[in-house]
């Protein structure tokens, strides 16, 4: 190695991935040869490995994380497309988790958090390149498969709209994602209300047919607040209006129904209520005094 490439090499291999180091990725010297080539872009030598040893692409032990996992902390896709070229699996899932590196990746700047189980397509779903699930469908992706034994969202749909990432969730019902898919907890637009406020999503998916628990989804979006004058805002009032078009009644909200038998609140300012434009503690209870 010489000294121009020694900083950009020791980079690389300060890649993480599950809370494993790449040289403590696999026991096997092969597999861990494979990561490191993957995780600098080497499709040469990810081919190379492939031929010469037979499943390599698709190792598993105690512990570990597939290679495909490595090139998405490692936020490769040179590497992950490497890989698939050779055979690897991108709905294998290992017993690999914890934190590890990446760009872009849901709701953090920097960083992967992966869990028991997860597969590459899963991980790829909730990676902000879309680069990655767009090569893992190319090469077979699962897009219902559900991953992983926690109850954060598991399903590549789910995940994709936890994060907030639009671009994701479009190529995932694209490609036949099921739209009223739910995990032991929520919905895909209840998922992108909730973590992140995107209405913006979940308008989306409601003007592509989702209608799974709706009332449901009537009550998170009553909850949610967003900054006012926002686009969120106004996709918040967007998709309530859509709502009601299909037989919603608002308001829904428990705090808010018990507010309008307390306080003070004028016919005209209910709607200001549902919204978020206002909130319950700026109307006088019945029970003060008019200042």
């Amino acid at each position: 190695m010489t000294m121009l490439h020694a900083p950009a090499e020791a980079g690389l291999w300060g890649t993480t991935c599950a809370r494993r180091s790449l040289d403590e990725a696999y026991r096997n010297p092969q597999a861990v040869a494979l990561a490191k080539a993957a995780v600098r872009g080497d499709a040469e030598t990810v081919a190379r490995l492939a031929a010469t040893t037979p499943g390599l692409v698709n190792t598993l032990e105690d512990g570990a994380v597939p290679p495909l996992l490595w090139a998405i902390c490692a936020d490769n896709v040179e590497g992950f497309e490497a890989l698939l070229k050779a055979g690897a699996d991108p709905n294998l899932g290992g017993s690999g988790h914890g934190p590890g590196d990446g760009k872009g990746h849901g709701r953090m700047e920097d960083g992967t958090l992966i869990r028991e189980g997860w597969s590459a397509m899963l991980l790829a779903a909730g990676s902000g390149n879309p680069a990655f699930l767009r090569l893992a469908l190319r090469y077979g992706g699962d897009v219902n498969a559900a991953k992983g034994k926690r109850v954060e969202p598991n399903q590549p749909l789910l995940l994709a709209a936890y994060h907030g990432l639009f671009d994701n969730v479009k190529m995932l019902v694209a490609a036949g994602a099921d739209i009223n898919t739910k995990d032991i907890r929520t919905t895909a637009p209840e998922y992108a209300i909730a973590v992140r406020g995107r209405f913006d999503i979940a308008v989306w998916l409601l003007q592509q047919g989702f209608h799974h628990d709706l009332p449901s989804l009537a009550l998170g979006a009553e909850i949610r607040q967003v900054p006012l004058n926002s686009p969120l805002q106004r996709s918040k009032e967007q998709l309530i209006n859509m709502l009601r078009a299909q037989g919603l009644v608002f308001p829904r909200r428990p705090l808010n129904l018990q507010a309008l038998k307390e306080r003070d609140i004028p016919p005209e300012a209910v709607e200001d209520l549902i919204m978020g434009r206002k909130l319950v503690w700026q109307f006088r209870l019945k029970s003060e005094p008019p200042s």
